[in-house]
């Protein structure tokens, strides 16, 4: 068909078929369709070790339940010097529809995988010479212009509601505010986390 024509070259192994609206709705489910669907097999767990071997910026998700959220920050690691995104048991999957929409797809180039539960599963990262810094609205907290970013960080968010638990609080080496006006007590995660990537992210140019 026409569209079929006009789309990159793919491996042979990839079957494409060129369908109505009605449908693309009736095989996914619901009226949305913006001219590709695709289906894939999920591909095997990463190996945290490796993953943390080559890195030296990760982001930890805890309790990040909204998918467009977790989009967000995936997308906003991406773009901003991480090597990895590492989800808690409560946190959303990295690979549901909306994220991978709102990632803009690069939830499939960044590495990401599932940690265990935290705050324990910090331990991991911390003894592989990672310092954990979390974000947090708390007036207490020092800002994060002053925070030293040289080494290897581990930037910890919490859910978009109560922030990280007191639990993780406690597991992490520091946490740091965003400076805000008063009358606005906090930033939705996924803005916060973009902050956070680009302040500890280091890129230049």
């Amino acid at each position: 068909a026409d569209m079929v024509g006009r789309l990159p070259e793919l491996p042979h192994d990839v079957a494409v078929y060129e369908v109505s609206a009605d449908t693309a709705t009736a095989i996914t489910g619901y009226r949305f369709h913006r001219g590709f669907v695709a289906a894939f097999h999920r591909p095997p767990s990463r190996d945290l070790a490796g993953v943390l071997a080559q890195a030296r910026r990760v982001i930890v998700t805890e309790n990040v339940t909204d998918a467009t959220n977790m989009g967000v920050v995936i997308r906003s690691a991406a773009a901003l010097g991480f090597d990895a995104v590492l989800a808690d048991q409560g946190s959303c999957d990295p690979l549901y529809r909306r994220v991978i929409r709102v990632s803009m797809g690069t939830v499939f180039t960044l590495p990401h995988l599932r940690l265990g539960e935290l705050p324990g599963a910090l331990g991991s990262l911390s003894e592989r010479g990672f310092r954990l810094v979390g974000l947090s609205p708390a007036p207490a907290a020092r800002s994060i212009g002053q925070l030293d970013v040289s080494g290897r960080m581990a930037l910890v968010v919490g859910a978009e509601g109560p922030g990280l638990s007191p639990a993780t609080r406690r597991a992490l080496d520091e946490v740091v505010r965003i400076p805000m006006r008063a009358g606005v007590d906090s930033l939705n995660v996924g803005a916060a986390a973009a902050i956070g990537a680009y302040v500890i992210g280091g890129l230049e140019g």
